[in-house]
């Protein structure tokens, strides 16, 4: 291992850390046109530790966080200016840095210990020491957050912390530290990426939950959100103004005076003008071809545009601004927001002259008298899927990514489209729209291709559907006003609204919340509003039922409970449905389906299905108590008891000799041997509906204990095997009558 100190940029890149950054030196020159020049020399510089590039007149910070990944070339740039090396947190690689931030070498060695403890040896970076940051990479995303400890300081804060830096943040992997004067140094050598050890958000959760036991005056764990989350909608702009602001913007190196500050203003273009981007190139181009100190290739112009990808962070206001700066007089920002289009979002910048807000509308209230219900009979409930998905409300599904909700919404869609069963559930027949955030055509038509299948229908039958692929597109459905507070709908809203409406459709999907929902997820106020305003609002406007799809928080999977978030998403919504693998398995075709919540009945209906040939099917269901009376035409579902019973009794029939016992703490233990003996066929069913369903054979007699053998020593050995006069025929459920797990969210 090269020491770091003599490391390049080129030698990191070669380990596979790719999201490199520069670091300003510490003791480099600031240029006076940089924001970073009124901190230096106080407490506040952040040389040596900030992102930044050599201009002609000192060093820049730049975007970082908007920047695509270096090429070799960049790479050279940065290595001859002389900048540190930093890493990028996060990412596809889901790198995380626990940064322990303390010069107490007790708490330092105690930190240090938890970490070999939880992920093992991991590589060690050390600027001051004992401070110390510990590289290790996450199975998935997860948020930045801190846990600060030790005495207080004079401002009442914990002196010391230990944070996991995740997206959105970096580190100094190579050069001097701003305090010490000496290099960085890994006293563990950086390995390849692949080989650093690989741990889940719950071990990282563990980890953070030990430091608060084992250091002294901790506070609460600090979790905030990776990035600044920046809605995409309030960057747009109009395309003639942005036109003229462009153009009255000098292409100097004085004025751009890196290759990423050139970079910045073209990705503030693109995301100003995201309906019309060969326009957007044009305008990028045109001012390119206007550089005043030297000449840019078309080739590599055109390149970096290809680039530069969503999401973004400066827009149509920050192209104003810039350009009333420096443009002498040629164009003010002021001009920009009059005539502005009554459903563009509010600028960043304020007009000189603000509009009042609108006024607030608020529905009259409407009393009922109950009297007059007297000798009427209410209207039954209406279902969309019977017992699951109510008629007219907002159902969520959450599930973990890649477990099957978008296949699994398709799948409703169709079989709501033609009138069939879902799952083996009466579904009623009704025209659908599924508004697919995350998923091209593509990728829609070789899904809908293998549901075909499965399902026996044509391309023909779905004249009932209608799906709407918005992979890469604004899906904002509402934003907050600033001056009222006030929940206001986005365009797309109101295409899609129009567009059901003119359909007749009377169910819409939604996938996924987190591409439609702008605001805070923990904001109890704007996900009520959200769900009852905007959600709730469309299935009003087409007298149906909406579908949405979600993921749940790492706490939420954790307790199994499948929620996000605030506790606000569930309470306004009327089902919530929560799709999983079954309790142990990390992997496998397998998925279990419950309701957790159903105010139109008890939750704990729960489906068992299977991925198979591109879609699923039904293993089994269980009911719990019947709170409605038996529907006609329910498909029958096998019980998940008797499934159970059924896998456990197959497995016998083929192992007759096979040694087991219903003790836990042995070898033949019989969930163990018989998930080795046949794992596909208990692999739906957890531990305990398997040692539920061996007790129930036991009980009946329909399996019994005799001896199957001999052991090595000569002593009888025993086994269970089948009585075939005792089992019970299967017998079907009516989980229509299961309580109802609509409102649930599909991811």
């Amino acid at each position: 291992m090269t020491p770091p100190f003599q490391m390049t940029f080129q030698d990191f890149a070669a380990l596979g850390y790719t999201r490199l950054v520069p670091i300003i030196p510490h003791d480099a020159p600031i240029s006076e046109g940089s924001s970073l020049y009124k901190r230096v020399g106080t407490k506040q510089d952040s040389r040596g530790k900030a992102v930044g590039v050599r201009g002609l007149n000192g060093w820049y910070g730049y975007d970082w966080l908007n920047q695509p990944d270096p090429d070799e070339h960049d790479l050279a740039r940065w290595q001859r200016m002389g900048a540190g090396v930093g890493i990028m947190t996060g990412g596809p690689l889901h790198l995380v840095l626990v940064d322990a931030d303390t010069l107490n070498q007790t708490h330092a060695g105690q930190i240090m210990i938890a970490v070999a403890q939880h992920f093992g040896l991991t590589p060690q970076r050390v600027g001051r020491a004992p401070k110390a940051g510990y590289l290790i990479r996450v199975t998935e995303p997860v948020q930045y957050c801190r846990v600060e400890f030790g005495p207080l300081n004079d401002e009442g804060r914990r002196v010391d912390r230990v944070e996991l830096l995740s997206d959105g943040r970096q580190f100094v992997a190579h050069g001097v530290h701003p305090v010490t004067k000496k290099p960085y140094v890994w006293t563990m050598p950086l390995c390849h990426v692949d080989k650093l050890p690989v741990v889940t958000p719950q071990q990282l959760a563990a980890f953070m939950d030990e430091l608060r036991q084992i250091l002294p005056n901790t506070g609460p764990l600090v979790t905030e959100g990776a990035t600044t989350e920046v809605s995409q909608a309030s960057l747009r702009g109009d395309i003639e103004k942005v036109r003229a602001a462009v153009a009255a913007t000098p292409n100097t190196s004085a004025a751009f005076g890196t290759r990423e500050a050139y970079r910045d203003f073209g990705y503030a273009i693109k995301a100003a003008l995201p309906d019309d981007e060969p326009a957007a190139f044009e305008i990028f181009a045109d001012w390119c071809a206007r550089w005043e100190d030297g000449e840019n290739d078309p080739d590599i112009v055109a390149a970096d545009w290809r680039r530069m990808k969503p999401p973004f962070r400066r827009g149509a206001s920050w192209i104003y601004e810039l350009a009333e700066e420096t443009s002498g007089g040629k164009f003010k920002r002021a001009d920009a927001f009059f005539d502005v289009l009554p459903d563009e979002p509010e600028s960043l910048f304020p007009r000189e002259a603000p509009e009042p807000p609108e006024p607030v509308t608020i529905e009259s209230l409407i009393a009922v008298d109950p009297t007059t219900w007297a000798g009427k009979t209410p209207r039954p409930r209406e279902w969309v899927v019977e017992g699951w998905v109510p008629k007219g409300e907002v159902t969520l599904l959450y599930g973990d990514g890649g477990v099957g909700k978008s296949l699994l919404a398709m799948q409703f869609a169709a079989c709501a489209a033609t009138g069939r069963h879902w799952l083996g559930q009466v579904t009623r027949p009704s025209r659908v729209m599924g508004l697919f955030c995350e998923d091209s055509e593509d990728e829609l038509f070789r899904r809908q291709a293998d549901i075909n299948r499965a399902l026996g229908i044509a391309y023909t039958d779905l004249s009932n559907l209608r799906l709407f692929p918005r992979k890469h597109f604004n899906n904002v459905f509402a934003l907050w006003d600033r001056q009222t507070g006030q929940l206001k709908l986005q365009p797309v809203w109101h295409q899609l609204a129009d567009a059901a409406r003119s359909f007749g459709a009377d169910v819409v999907i939604v996938d996924t919340i987190a591409d439609v929902f702008s605001g805070s997820e923990i904001d109890r106020a704007q996900v009520s509003a959200f769900v009852k305003s905007c959600l709730g609002r469309l299935a009003l406007e087409i007298g149906g039922s909406v579908l949405a799809l979600g993921h749940p928080s790492v706490s939420g999977r954790a307790s199994g409970e499948g929620t996000s978030g605030s506790t606000a998403w569930s309470n306004a919504a009327r089902s919530r449905l929560y799709l999983q693998r079954p309790k142990g398995a990390d992997r496998g075709n397998t998925r279990v389906l419950t309701t957790m919540k159903a105010n139109y009945g008890p939750k704990g209906a729960e489906l068992i299905i299977r991925y198979q040939h591109g879609a699923f099917d039904t293993v089994a269901g269980l009911q719990p108590a019947a709170t409605v009376a038996p529907r006609l035409g329910t498909p029958p579902v096998v019980s998940i008891g008797e499934a159970a019973e059924q896998a456990i009794v197959s497995a016998l029939a083929v192992n007759p000799a096979e040694r087991i016992n219903m003790k836990p703490n042995s070898q033949y233990f019989a969930i163990k041997v018989l998930r080795a003996l046949d794992p596909d066929s208990l692999a739906p069913f957890d531990d305990a509906k398997v040692e539920r369903a061996m007790t129930d054979l036991l009980r009946r007699g329909a399996i019994r204990e005799q001896q199957v053998g001999r052991d090595g020593s000569g002593r009888p050995t025993f086994g269970y095997v089948v009585v075939p006069e005792n089992m019970r025929p299967v017998t079907p459920v009516e989980l229509a009558d299961a309580p109802d797990i609509a409102a649930t969210i599909f991811d």
